[in-house]
């Protein structure tokens, strides 16, 4: 998996794919999907931090089991923040 995706250009596939920001207390963001109810939980990333690849590899599978990209789509995501 690679390792330098910020945290803006995930956000932004997150937002793009259909997920919605939630407001939500503490140290954490957490985003829903609305057509399937899917839920991600990320630390407080800053917008230019680097995604840990734990979270990434987290991401990845809640977008996968909810059907809401396929795996040559997410491959390609990060191919293209990488490059």
């Amino acid at each position: 998996m690679i390792r330098d995706i910020q945290f803006n250009e995930l956000e932004k596939l997150l937002l793009n794919i259909g997920f919605a920001k939630v407001p939500t207390t503490g140290n954490q963001q957490v985003y829903q999907s609305s057509p399937s109810g899917a839920l991600i939980i990320l630390p407080a990333y800053e917008q230019q931090d680097y995604v840990q690849s734990v979270h990434l590899v987290a991401v990845r599978r809640v977008l996968l089991e909810n059907g809401l990209i396929n795996t040559n789509t997410f491959n390609r995501f990060l191919e293209k923040v990488a490059s």
